[in-house]
């Protein structure tokens, strides 16, 4: 079986879009699949990645996210002609549904969407750093009716979770189903909390740790942090841990160098290793993005054992709830309420931290892969 991903939204230095594929690489080459992902790159590479290959197309840049965007049609249909897949799976709902289609028809292709990004509420805020207002909502109108046309032609269209499936109905759609993401429990574990690490950090013995680690971008809810700053240092013993990279680098910095005791800024966390350390290690994981669509990284926080603080607006919501937190916030965008909901994540006792470990543990790779390839099977020959 051969099977070929095309994610705009992919970039090798990104987050949860990365690590899905990356680990879905993984799962094809232990499971006999041959799995190819093509995405635009700042040039034409190719490269092999836990068994599978990754093809960058060269694409422009899409202004100052941070990711690059296929505009040329061509190369992508002599991809597809050159591999003959048996199923393509697209991760972005924008423009590769309308490039795609007539190839894929004329092939007799089976394709499905994931839909991994809000797209329609994310571009403003990603590219412009517009989060609300009258130019947000005409572009949310606008899309709604192109992503449901976009969509419509797919099999079946993938969300992970409920937030995900809400927005895919408020578009039209029927043809959804949902696949939650998954962790490894083994590599993101309670054990891996350092008492070296948190000391390194400045973090006192009866001290708290907070963590936020992701891009520093609006959409991410880098801003709303920052805001919550101004409530959260009023506590004593109290640290925030920033790790991440991106376009709010120099506003985080700022926020650092006034208070260098009580907010330490640390590079873009590569290794899952050191990634589950840091999360294990904290007393509290934010996750501020008010556009999730299901949020990797608030799982893997769960599987450390570690609180999550999370938007209500988003899906890191959902999964803190059903683990049993009590710490989602709303309205998003409020400092106050993000600094309220951190303190409620931080008074978590050690079996409430268990309970969030059991919760986590169901969501594995494994299941993830084994779900999404039921839908390809299921749905390739409904139409």
């Amino acid at each position: 079986m051969k099977v070929l991903d095309i994610n705009n939204l992919y970039s090798p230095t990104g987050g949860g879009i990365r690590i899905y594929h990356h680990e879905k690489l993984k799962w094809c080459r232990a499971n006999g699949i041959e799995n190819l992902l093509l995405y635009p790159a700042h040039d034409n590479t190719i490269k092999l990645i836990n068994g599978g290959t990754v093809r960058g197309l060269k694409s422009p840049r899409l202004a100052g996210s941070g990711y690059n965007f296929f505009t040329a049609r061509k190369p992508i249909i002599n991809v597809i002609k050159e591999f003959k897949p048996d199923i393509v799976e697209l991760g972005s709902g924008m423009v590769l549904p309308g490039m795609v289609k007539g190839v894929l028809e004329d092939m007799n292709t089976p394709s499905f969407a994931y839909f991994h990004s809000n797209w329609p509420a994310t571009l403003p805020m990603s590219v412009l750093g517009i989060s609300n207002g009258i130019f947000s909502q005409m572009f949310q109108k606008a899309a709604m009716p192109f992503m449901r046309k976009a969509y419509r032609q797919m099999n079946a269209v993938i969300g992970a979770s409920d937030y995900s499936l809400e927005k895919l109905r408020q578009a039209g759609l029927m043809n959804i189903c949902k696949v939650p993401l998954g962790t490894n429990p083994d590599i993101f574990h309670p054990q891996k909390r350092s008492e070296a690490l948190r000391s390194s950090l400045g973090i006192q013995k009866n001290g708290k740790m907070i963590l936020y680690m992701g891009r520093l971008a609006p959409e991410k809810g880098i801003h709303v942090l920052l805001k919550a700053c101004t409530h959260l240092f009023r506590q004593k013993n109290l640290v925030l841990v920033v790790a991440g990279g991106g376009h709010w680098d120099k506003k985080v910095k700022q926020m650092a160098g006034q208070k260098p005791d009580r907010m330490k800024i640390l590079d873009r966390v590569t290794s899952r290793s050191a990634a589950a350390e840091l999360m294990a290690s904290a007393d509290v994981f934010v996750s501020a993005g008010p556009l999730e669509t299901f949020s990797l990284v608030t799982l893997e926080a769960l599987s450390c054992g570690t609180p999550v603080a999370a938007c209500s607006s988003a899906a890191a919501a959902e999964l803190v709830t059903e683990a049993g937190g009590n710490s989602t916030y709303t309205p998003w965008d409020s400092g106050e309420a993000l600094a309220e909901a951190v303190m409620n994540a931080a008074s978590a006792d050690k079996p409430k931290r268990d309970d969030f470990r059991n919760f986590a543990e169901q969501y594995t790779w494994d299941a993830c892969f084994n779900k999404l390839f039921h839908v390809y099977n299921t749905h390739k020959a409904s139409r």
